[in-house]
């Protein structure tokens, strides 16, 4: 083999390496040493380090310079001088070889134990040691002569104990001492230094290549020797994000037993502020009252507690009195529950609290968790002053009563969903003027499964300045209470039922089908008799000032699942969110039954059924529109027709108008044969990275489009009609 050997007769000198020391394996379990050593000399000469092909060039039988260099660089304060010392020559002027070749490593590693059998231990060390200059930054050396360290060792005393040494470890104990000065004491701390180099040598700060079996093992030694370092918190590099992830996995009753692990863990655990400063109890159990109570005192700086399910986690009214009370620091309290029937109710608080007692809430999160109307009202007159986010999800009860009825200056988030199977909106009336008075701070609301009524007389409330995301809900109606229908469906005129928007509003989701919510909540403008709405205005004859609504120069979001005329819209957001400001997501419905069904929502002058959105939505032209998605589309001349073909091709045309565009959202109406095609032509068109849809879900298509979407790097989800995509959902503010 000449220096211009290639890379692929690599492969071959490792396999004629592997078959050698295979062989030399053989003979060692034989016990045959000398065919052994010449085996692995013969494959040491084979390596692809060996450019010559000749017999690698080797340091004489004397090795003390060899050994008083490691030794010198043992005593050394220096964490780095092992390091060095393997990377520089012998004393003696030879130069050591170094090679990164793992068959090499495991060849010097074999010859090391043949030494060790035949009991040249003296000699099996030096050889140790060339292992660790081969390659100062593997493991594989420094374990090999920490082994045979603690083998000389102990053969020395157990023949002391046995009153008769070995004269083969007496004459390497000799040896070794007469070389580099070592006794068996200062031998026992070399051994100790060089695993600490070990761990120095074999860290980030020399390799970048993946650990081995050798990394655990010096591991292993290193805490058997109780050397520091292998004292270290073994979860001290990992991120605060991921141990909190581990620690979330815990039910309760682990989490307290994994203080008993010894004392000093106790000591760093316990007192970790960081780790303890948020507590997820993925998988709680019922500690038991009194366990949970000594817990709680050991545990003072608890700020956040998340507990995913809470019927298991037995969460009685003297319990959750402890967890508020006995946390003196919690400010975040979030429970949930996938089992509302297995949870008891709590009416209150047992005991009742003190009336000067405050909590220091800052948020609080109930999620499908049955709360009745007087608890929810005794939490949140307790966490008044603090409470910043509140959300009540699916609690039972009247939610909204309790917030009309406790005043709370810094909410700046609010969640109230009341959808629940069984339940009509006529059982939860929202009074919205009491809503905006309780919560003067409010920034973002969500609200579902409310009815929201007018009737004649009833105030336009005022205030939300500081609002920037209006979300409503697909259970939402609205009803008009006047005197000759008491429950007459609302018309387009009606005073403001919600305060104005402001030009700091950044997202606007309405997924109520019903359109006078969007109307309502969108375009009428003054209060009482003086309300205008565009449509309204055009159809009486009376010229409508745009100058009256809103800039929206912030608005990043737009979404609306019920259909709303194009060009009216366009007054709304052409100037300046879509042309000017800062519009990266767009969703918008066409034509609907339910839209349909009130024609006075329409501009007739413009026929949207026969025109694609491009031309529709012509005032949509943000270049730095992101996601766009449409509702209820299918462009077919038989959209009309159920189970007939689908067409959408004019929406595949509009996207060609959004040079920053990454992801869409398509739900069409009444899918036919052509969804399929379509959706393919999504997944390969350029600029898509993302699809939501809700036709494909299942069988042969689902398949097809998933394999296609894996093959173009195109994520394709299925959401259903109900739930808008991800990146924008209301918990995500």
């Amino acid at each position: 083999m000449d220096g211009t050997s290639s890379s692929s007769d690599t492969p071959q000198s490792e396999q004629a390496m592997e078959g050698l020391l295979n062989q030399a394996r053989a003979s060692l379990s034989r016990k045959q040493i000398k065919p052994a050593l010449s085996d692995i000399l013969a494959a040491i000469d084979l390596c692809r380090c060996n450019k010559n092909s000749t017999k690698q060039a080797r340091h004489g039988k004397d090795k003390s310079c060899h050994l008083k260099q490691f030794v010198n660089g043992a005593r050394s304060k220096d964490p780095d001088a092992i390091y060095e010392v393997a990377k520089t020559p012998c004393s003696c002027g030879f130069a050591w070889p170094s090679c990164s070749s793992p068959k090499h490593l495991e060849a010097v590693d074999l010859l090391t134990e043949c030494l060790e059998t035949d009991g040249h231990y003296a000699s099996a060390l030096a050889t140790g040691l060339g292992l660790v200059r081969l390659r100062p930054s593997s493991a594989a050396g420094y374990c090999r002569v920490a082994k045979t360290i603690r083998l000389l060792l102990k053969l020395e005393k157990e023949g002391k104990k046995a009153k008769r040494v070995d004269p083969k470890v007496e004459r390497a104990l000799k040896a070794i001492e007469k070389d580099a000065g070592l006794t068996t004491a200062r031998l026992y701390a070399f051994m100790k230094r060089l695993i600490q180099a070990g761990l120095n040598n074999t860290s980030e700060k020399y390799r970048n290549d993946a650990h081995d079996e050798y990394d655990q093992i010096i591991l292993r030694m290193a805490y058997s020797l109780k050397l520091q370092d292998s004292l270290r918190d073994p979860a001290a590099k990992l991120p605060l994000e991921l141990v909190r992830k581990i620690f979330s996995y815990l039910d309760t009753s682990d989490a307290i037993r994994s203080l008993r692990v010894s004392k000093k863990w106790n000591r760093v655990i316990k007192h970790d502020t960081l780790l303890w400063g948020l507590v997820v109890l993925g998988h709680p159990r019922n500690p038991g009252h009194r366990v949970f109570a000594t817990w709680l005192r050991g545990h003072q700086g608890i700020r956040s507690l998340v507990i995913h399910e809470v019927a298991d986690f037995g969460l009685s009214a003297k319990r959750l009195y402890m967890l508020l009370f006995g946390l003196p620091n919690l400010q975040r309290l979030v429970i949930h529950t996938a089992a509302p029937h297995r949870c008891g109710s709590i009416q209150a608080l047992d005991p009742a609290p003190n009336p000067r007692q405050k909590l220091g809430l800052i948020q609080l999160s109930l999620d499908n968790y049955p709360a009745p109307t007087s608890l929810m009202g005794q939490l949140l007159q307790l966490s008044s002053e603090t409470l910043e986010v509140l959300d009540l999800i699916k609690t039972g009860g009247k939610p909204e009563r309790a917030v009309e009825a406790v005043r709370m200056p810094k909410l700046r988030r609010l969640q109230l969903n009341t959808e629940m199977p069984g339940r009509g909106l006529d059982e939860h009336v929202l009074r919205v003027p009491e809503i905006v008075e309780s919560t003067p701070s409010l920034e973002a609301f969500y609200l579902n499964g409310f009815l929201l009524s007018w009737t004649p007389g009833q105030p336009s409330p005022k205030g939300w300045l500081k609002l920037r995301h209006a979300a409503f809900g697909a259970s939402m109606d609205l009803v008009a209470h006047t005197a000759a229908a008491p429950l007459a469906p609302a018309t387009i005129l009606l005073p403001r039922l919600f305060p104005p928007m402001t030009d700091a509003m950044e997202k606007i989701e309405i997924l109520a089908l019903n359109p006078m919510i969007a109307h309502n909540y969108l375009f009428t403008v003054m209060d009482g008799e003086e309300a205008r709405h565009p449509l309204h205005s055009k159809a009486v004859g009376v010229e409508f000032d745009d100058d009256l609504l809103p800039k929206l120069p912030k608005l990043e979001l737009f979404r609306s699942r019920c259909a709303v005329d194009p060009e009216l819209l366009g007054r709304l957001l052409a100037v300046p969110a879509a042309s000017e400001g800062t519009l990266t997501g767009l969703e918008l419905a066409v034509e609907q039954q339910y839209a349909l069904r009130h024609p006075g929502l329409w501009n007739a002058e413009v026929p949207f059924a026969s025109v694609g959105p491009a031309e529709a939505f012509a005032w949509a032209r943000s270049k730095k529109l992101e996601h766009l998605g449409l509702y209820f589309f299918n462009y077919s001349h038989l959209s009309s027709m159920y189970g007939q073909r689908f067409d959408g091709q004019p929406f595949l045309d509009w996207l060609e108008k959004f040079p920053a565009l990454k992801s869409v959202a398509v739900y069409p109406d009444w899918p036919g044969d052509g969804v399929m095609p379509f959706t393919g032509k999504l997944i390969l068109h350029p600029q898509v990275k993302t699809i939501y849809q809700d036709s494909l879900r299942k069988g042969y298509e689902w398949d097809e489009a998933a394999l296609l979407a894996l093959q173009q790097k195109v994520n394709l989800f299925h959401c259903d009609f109900g739930v808008p995509y991800g990146p924008s959902l209301f918990k995500n503010w």
